[in-house]
């Protein structure tokens, strides 16, 4: 299974009150944070290192809950 995940993108640009209504799209499969990280490094390309790391924590806590 490929790991596209253009919902990480959408993610960042919904209103904060999307989040309280539930009004979020199926999540990508991410099985891991090391998946996380990859994806993230490969939609955000342009960021650099420290940026994306900062996402992968943001969208981890707020999103997945992956074990690290």
């Amino acid at each position: 299974m490929s790991l596209n995940a253009p919902h990480l993108m959408a993610l960042l640009n919904m209103a904060p009150s999307a989040f309280v209504g539930g009004d979020i799209g199926p999540m990508p499969a991410m099985r891991s944070v090391k998946e996380l990280r990859k994806e993230v490094r490969r939609q955000f390309a342009s960021l650099n290192g420290q940026d994306q790391e900062a996402l992968v924590l943001w969208f981890n806590r707020n999103f997945f809950r992956l074990e690290k």
